[in-house]
This record gives C-alpha cells, structure tokens and sequence, in this order.
C-alpha cells in the first residue's frame, strides 16, 4: 500500500564485471550519465527513456534489456524492503539506473533519445590505451577475444585504415578554352537523361547515385520499405538484395531489381513483372564467401519470403554454381533472357580484388550482361567474419579506371553500363568515381544513415537500436518520412556533383563519364603509380564498338527475322491449344525454339509436344502453359523457373539409333512446377534452388542435384496477381506500398512482436515442400553432393536396380531443413558436413514414401526407357508390392543435426 507522502529516491549504479584478470577487458565504451547534483537542470530525471531506447545485450540477449535497466526498490518507515501490493506501507521508493557499459556499442540511441541530454558515450581509456605501436589494443583485444571464444562475426566497416577516398585527390579547374559555368543559371553540369543499360534493355534515371543491394531480412521492413520509396521517388531501379521482395512490395516490382545470389532465395515467382535480375558473383567485404543468416534472424515471416525452414541457419555457397566457368556465363544470360525477355535488365555484381579483374568484366560484357556492378574495396556487409572485414580490397577509382579502359579496348563500353560502389561516402567521391568511367555510383552506408545509422557495428546480432537491422524495432523508423530524409540527402549529393561538372565546363552526365580530370597526390603506390605519375588523355576515347555475333546479343526481334518462315510454318500447325513441334534434331535451335512457343503461347496454346530434340537449351524457360512434352535429349538450363507445369521427357526410340530421355546442366534450376517426369538420366544441377513441386527421374543423377532445395511455395505467393499494378503511376505505387504497411502496422501495434509473428506460423505450415525421387539405373549411380545445402524439401533414391552402394561423397553437406530416403548401403564417410545418418523409419516416414513410389511406379512402368531398365523396374514393382517392408528396411535416412528431437521432417 503505497502511503500518500512517499519520498523518491533517485541513484545511478553500475554492474559489476562479470570478472577479472586479463580476460576483463572492460568496456569498449564508457557511458556517463548526469545526475542532477553535478548539473542541476540537466541531469537524470529518471524517466527510463535510455531503456526503452537501447536494445544491446550480447550476454542475455533475452533479457529484453540492454545497457540500462531501470530497478524499482520499495521501503516502509523502518526501512524494511517490502514489494509494492502489499499490506505494509511504502514510505520510500528507490530508483535505480543500472548501467552496464560492457554492452555499450556507441550507437547514440540512448544520447539522442535522452531529453535531458545527460548521457555521454565515450571511448574508454582503460579498453584503448593497451599495448605499442604496432600491436596496439586493437591486436590485443582481437587476441583475448578469440582466446576467450567468442564470436568472430562482426559488422559494417571494421577496416583498419581510412577510406583512400578520403583525402589526396584532387579535381582540375577548366580549361581557359572550356570555362566554368553557372549550373544554377544556365544548362550546365545537368545529371538527366541517363539509362542503366546501353541496348534494348534499359531503364531511366532521374540521378546518378543508386542505393545498393541490402536484403530484407538484413533490414527491417521499415528500413527496406524506406529505401524501396526513396529510390522510386528519385527515379532511380530499387535493388533488392538477396532476399527477394516481400508480397506487400510488390506493386512496386516495375522499379526493382532482384538479386540471384548464390542462395538463391525467393519464391521466384512473377519474375516478369520485375525490372531485371541481378546476379551476384561476389561482394568484395566478404572476398568471394558465400553469406550466412543466422536462425535468430531467420524467424517465421523472413523463411516464408525465402521459401526456407524457420529458425534455422541460412548458408549460401561460396560459388554460384548454377555457372562454373567463364564460358557459361552466356549460357546463363541466354536462359535469364529466355526468361524475362528483351526489355528487362540482367546485371552482374562482381568483387574486385582478383588479379584478372579486368579479364573478368570484358567476359562478363561478352557474355551479354547489361550492367556491371563493381564491388570495390572499401564495399561493406552486415555480417561477415573479423578478419574479412579488415582484409580491404582494391581502390574503387582504380577498379572503375582499368574496368573502364579494358571495356573500351574490346569495344564493349557503349554495350554495358558500369555501377561502382564501396567506400562513396560523399558527393565529391561519388563525382571522382563517375570521372574515373562508371556511368552510375553506389552508396549503402550512406543510405542508412538518414535512418539512424551510427556504425555501431551490431548488424548481425539483430539488436539495432534504431530499427535497421533489427525488424523486432522496425517501428522506430517512420517509412514515409525517413523516404524523404534519404531523397533530401541524394538530391543534395547530386548537385554538389553539377557543379563539381559545371565548374569543369561540362553540361551533361555523359560528358563526365570518363574524363579523368583528376590528379591523385597521396601514398598509396598503385594509385600514385596509375593516376600520380603520368599524364594521359583526360577524355579517353571511344573505341569503335564491335560487331557481336553470338547469339546471346540477338534480340528476339532479330531472331524472329531470321527465321520468320520457319516460326510461321510450325505456329500453322497449331491444333486448338496444342501445338507440336518437330525440331528435326538441329533444325530448330534453342532461342528459335523458344520463341516459338512463347508466341503459340499468345495464340492459346497450353500443351506442347517437342519431337526429335537432341540438346537444344531453355526449352519452357519463359513460356507460361500447362504441360511440355520432349521426346528427346534436354539442353542445358531447360524448364529453368517454370511454373505450374507438368513437363514430360521421354526416350525416342524412332530413329536408328535411340535417343534418351536424359537432361543435361542447369535443368529445372529455381523452379515451381507441377510435376517433372524424367524417363533417363539427369545431369548436373538438376532442380537446383527448386522451390516446390515434384521431380522423378527414373535413373540416376548428377552432382550436386537438388542443391539449396527449398522448403515449398507459401500461398500468398501462389495467388499473387500484379495485373492491376502494371500501369499505377509512381505516387499511386507509393501510396499503395503506404495503405499496406499501414495495415501491417496497425496489425503489429495490436500485439507483441512474437505474437505478430505467430500469425504466420500456420500459413509456413500450409506449404508443401518440393518432393525429387530418383530410381537410379544400371550404367551408373548417383552423383556427389546430393542435397548440398538443402533448405527444405525431400529427395529419394530408390535404387531399383539394387546396386550395393548407389550414392557419391558428400551426400545432404551444409544441409539446414529437409530430409534424404535412401536405400542401399551408405558408409558415414560418404555424409557431408551436419548431417546424419538414420538406420530406421517411423510409420509416417512409410506412409510417405508409399504414396511417392506408387506414384513413380505408375508413371514409369508405362514407359518404354530400355529394355535392361524396364526389366529392373519390373522386378522392383513386384518386390514392392507384394513386400513393401522389405524394401522399406534397405532405407537410410539422412536429416540434419540441428533437426528437430522426433527425427522427422514432417514433425
């Protein structure tokens, strides 16, 4: 019972270290706060803003506190603690502010929130002045850290030196003969007129300086809605990182640019609504390494826009697979272009520290790639290890300069657009940066800041203060108007940027692209050596550009004139909504192929049987119907991203020697289809990235089949339409993005954020996963790394053919959610890395893999593959159906070591 006169008592107090010795290194930071005795007026009140306000807790991050804590402690009169709610009478409350520096990460939520202004963070003394020169605390902190054992994951910008944009460069005055102007009052130094890609897929900019790829789920919704508003308010492509583009964004497609990293994760869906896809080769932060999301991060709602299992792990690849060589880049820009067509752009975001560098983006150019976008040295992550984030890479003016220069050489500059980002931190860098060859800059750092963004280096762990990178805080970040501070802050850069090019004499974008009026003067060699030295051309001349003769560079309006008879002969045989085409082994080629059925398709086809093909790629790649069937040899990358289709391959036993109905590289990568029917072998890559659906391949398959396999379609993307967006103007999209987060918002506001998350849960487990069943033939078992890095869905081996031993080496490595059934033998030495082995199946495990076999057995007990395979399946059937306990005690079953306690994916 709290007595009417209560005296308050206020005091600050500090945790004590958890420890001592060497291994208390202290805090890295120290905050003060004022009390009202040392500075009456402007001291503490207690009022518990800074622990409303600081999220940082590496120790507990559970605790739901961070730094500050606010303790309640009540007395009666004689001084006794007694709870509040009791009989006795309070007569004191003592507030205690407990501050534990140690957690503190200089993000200045709290001194910024404060409305007394009263708290002050420091860099500690005590943390910093250790050690000498050369091995300073710096070296001798990272030591006892990882001598202790903890993390060596860290965050943005942990370089050990400076930007070398920073200081040392220096811009030419014009010329006597090429006076300054006045870009406030005359048509000088105009940034407009600029398009990202030089050929038929281009897109209009309205400013030279872009945002860069950050994925959702590495920002917030907020954030990431923020930045999506910004970039179609400057009229400039959103790009969209590697976790693809949340539904209620989706009105805002026409303006992104996805990202395909090598984790490919997304519902790939409605690809055609976007702008473009960016493939991403590397990001120069992380040196060539694949990225990991850690299951904190990857809660419900983030796994059902990746497609993956909730709550575990996320990792990608070091390579992009789907490509191993220089030589198949085409291959992969053909499919894309299969895919979305002429008009739609396909970038290449590559890191620049390899020593062929330039010999990387000539291929690249070659390949047919619109853009390029260059990840220069002082480039940034969210998270990525200690040692990667000090190891900076090369210079971003050096890397624009000799990309530029190699382009120019091969006559390649005026067919490809170059981006250059890492380390642009303002308009003066972003200006030398657009002088040194690239048409477009990148800033991302930069773009947070607006927001709230302090380097504080906690990225990774999810705790932002500011509602960045963590999406529980989100709402701290208002969407509408932090779109406007980021837009104020790029318009501001770009005119910096016009008179930097008016006080050079120039008037447009295109003639700053380039000019290298610039002189470096500084001490690092490579730059002094390339731009300090010598004297060269300031405007380096254009070589003529050469003719290009591949295949990829041909428009489907080309393709269409070369071969209008042939396309209007087969579209003559169109029979109601089926069409059949007799491709005559090489008659037809693959891009002719596949415009064909695109145009069947616009003429009501929805059934299709391709006759006597023999290798020929991208087929259903792009083509949206209900059923392919190929009698024939598949090409590489076929039924990439197809959709709600059932696809047929089957043997063609007409001619005088039999062609199998086998697949080649790539096919079914990133796919959603009905079903897909092998009657033969698969190749390399098969259903890699799959989404959902069902795969059976009656033989065997290749490496790395069913790599990074997904964990099923979710139902808001299966009935997503976007028809009604394709022609809102920009600020009906942007009020149609600011009514859905309202309505999300208003949802949040309703309930915690856990119990906001829970409303997914049920359509997460509404998903069905993708299903791949091999039978495995005679010649030949399966490939290595089978189901590396699966992230959901089922494979099965069946081994009808009963070879002792039917798998390769690595079997399910790096896999995070799913399942492998195989019969035959498995040795522990052939598992990958986190997985195990399982000896026995549960009655569902059964029940399961009852119904696929049946369904298999169904389909290729009907079709006449070879006579030795349709012995052996027939002998499988019987065994089967009269003994299915039999075969099912030759199973083993492969799950991960972070699987949930029942053993079982469907628990």
């Amino acid at each position: 019972m709290i007595k009417k006169e209560v005296i308050v008592k206020t005091s600050i107090k500090y945790t004590e270290p958890k420890s001592t010795g060497v291994y208390a290194r202290g805090a890295k930071y120290w905050v003060k706060v004022t009390t009202e005795e040392e500075e009456p007026g402007r001291g503490c009140v207690h009022c518990a803003r800074c622990v409303e306000a600081c999220t940082h807790n590496l120790n507990d991050p559970e605790s739901g506190y961070g730094v500050f804590t606010m303790e309640m402690v009540y007395y009666d009169i004689e001084g006794n603690r007694v709870k509040a709610g009791e009989d006795d009478e309070i007569h004191l409350i003592e507030k205690i502010l407990w501050i534990n520096p140690d957690e503190c990460c200089n993000c200045k939520r709290c001194v910024k929130m404060c409305p007394q202004r009263a708290i002050k963070v420091y860099k500690n003394p005590d943390y910093h002045d250790i050690g000498v020169e050369f091995t300073d605390s710096t070296v001798i902190n990272n030591c006892l850290m990882r001598a202790n054992g903890e993390s060596t994951v860290s965050s943005a910008h942990l370089g050990l030196q400076k930007s070398k944009l920073s200081s040392d460069w220096l811009i030419d005055a014009a010329e006597i003969l090429s006076p300054q102007r006045d870009h406030l009052h005359e048509y000088a130094g105009k940034f407009d007129n600029m398009f990202l890609g030089k050929r038929k897929a281009k897109f209009k900019c309205e400013t030279p300086i872009f945002d860069v790829h950050m994925s959702y789920g590495s920002n917030s919704h907020e954030a990431f809605l923020a930045r999506l508003m910004a970039s179609i308010k400057l009229g400039r492509p959103f790009f969209t990182g590697e976790g693809y583009l949340h539904p209620d964004m989706m009105p805002a497609a026409k303006y992104c640019i996805l990202q395909f990293g090598s984790g490919g994760y997304g519902p790939w869906v409605e690809l055609d609504k976007f702008a473009g896809i960016s493939m991403k080769y590397g990001q120069d932060a992380k040196k060539g390494k694949g990225g990991r999301l850690q299951a904190k991060k990857n809660d419900i709602e983030i796994a059902l826009l990746r497609c993956v299992e909730a709550l575990r792990d996320l990792t990608s690849p070091n390579p992009q697979h789907l490509q191993y060589s220089i030589e198949e880049l085409p291959m992969r820009v053909e499919s894309l272009r299969a895919l979305l067509g002429d008009e739609k752009l396909i970038g290449a975001d590559v890191y620049g520290t390899a020593w062929n560098f330039t010999e990387i983006v000539v291929a690249l150019a070659k390949a047919g790639f619109d853009y390029i976008t260059i990840k220069a040295g002082d480039g940034s992550t969210g998270a990525a290890h200690y040692v990667d984030l000090q190891n900076k890479g090369l210079n971003v003016v050096y890397l624009t300069h000799i990309a530029d220069l190699a382009l120019r050489k091969e006559g390649l500059r005026e067919q490809v657009s170059i981006i250059s980002e890492g380390g642009v931190l303002d308009s003066f860098h972003a200006f030398l940066v657009l002088l040194a060859g690239a048409d477009f800059v990148g800033m991302g750092m930069r773009t947070l800041h607006p927001l709230g963004c302090t380097l504080c280096q906690r990225c990774h762990t999810g705790q932002c203060a500011w509602g960045i990178t963590s999406r529980q805080y989100g709402d701290r970040i208002d969407p509408e108007i932090a779109s406007e501070y980021i837009v104020n802050m790029i318009k501001s850069f770009q005119k910096d940027m016009e008179g930097l090019a008016a006080g050079l004499g120039m008037s447009s974008h295109a003639d700053v692209v380039g000019a290298r009026r610039f002189r470096y003067h500084g001490n690092d060699p490579l730059l002094f050596q390339t731009f300090g030295i010598e004297d060269f051309e300031k405007q380096v001349s254009n070589v003529a550009i050469r003719e290009r003769n591949h295949k990829v560079f041909k428009t489907y309006d080309m393709i269409y004139r070369e071969n209008e008879g042939l396309i209007n002969e087969c579209l003559s045989k169109i029979e109601g909504d089926f069409l059949k085409i007799d491709v005559q082994v090489s008659e037809i080629d693959s891009r002719t192929l596949n415009l064909i059925m695109k145009m069947a398709v616009e003429r009501g086809v929805k059934r299709f049987y391709l006759d006597n093909v023999v290798g020929q790629r991208l087929i259903g790649t792009g083509v949206k119907c209900e059923e392919i069937t190929v009698r024939g040899l598949v090409g590489n990358h076929s039924f990439a991203f197809v959709r709600d289709v059932k696809i047929n391959v089957i043997p063609n036993h007409s001619t005088k020697t039999t062609i199998p109905a086998n697949v080649q590289v790539g096919v079914a990568n990133t796919s959603n289809p009905k079903e897909i029917n092998i009657a033969g072998d698969v190749s390399d890559l098969f259903a890699a990235y799959a989404v959902s659906g069902k795969f059976r391949v009656a033989k065997s398959g290749g490496v790395r089949n069913l790599l990074l396999m997904k964990a099923g379609l979710p139902r808001e993307w299966a009935e997503l339409d976007l028809s009604k967006y394709e022609y809102y103007e920009k600020n009906d999209i942007l009020e149609e993005l600011l009514i859905k987060y309202q309505k999300r918002k208003s949802l949040c506001s309703k309930m915690s954020w856990e119990q906001f998350l829970e409303t997914f849960e049920k359509r997460l487990n509404e998903r069905k996963p993708p299903v791949a069943i091999y039978g495995v033939g005679y010649e030949k078992g399966m490939g290595d790394y089978f189901m590396e890095y699966a992230q959901g869905g089922i494979g099965i081996v069946l081994n009808v053919v009963d070879m002792d031993n039917p798998m390769g080496y690595y079997i399910c490595s790096g896999m995070t959610a799913g399942a492998a059934y195989i019969r035959g033998n498995i040795k522990e030495s052939q598992l990958g890395v986190g997985v195990k082995k399982i000896d026995y199946l549960t009655e569902e495990d059964k029940k399961f893999l009852e119904n696929e076999i049946i369904e298999f057995l169904d389909y290729f007990l009907n079709v006449d593959i070879d006579e030795e395979y349709n012995k052996k399946l027939r002998m499988f059937a019987e065994r089967f159906y009269n003994n299915k306990e039999d075969i099912f005690s030759d199973f083993h079953k492969i799950i991960p070591v972070s699987s949930r306690d029942s053993d079982s994916p469907f628990s």
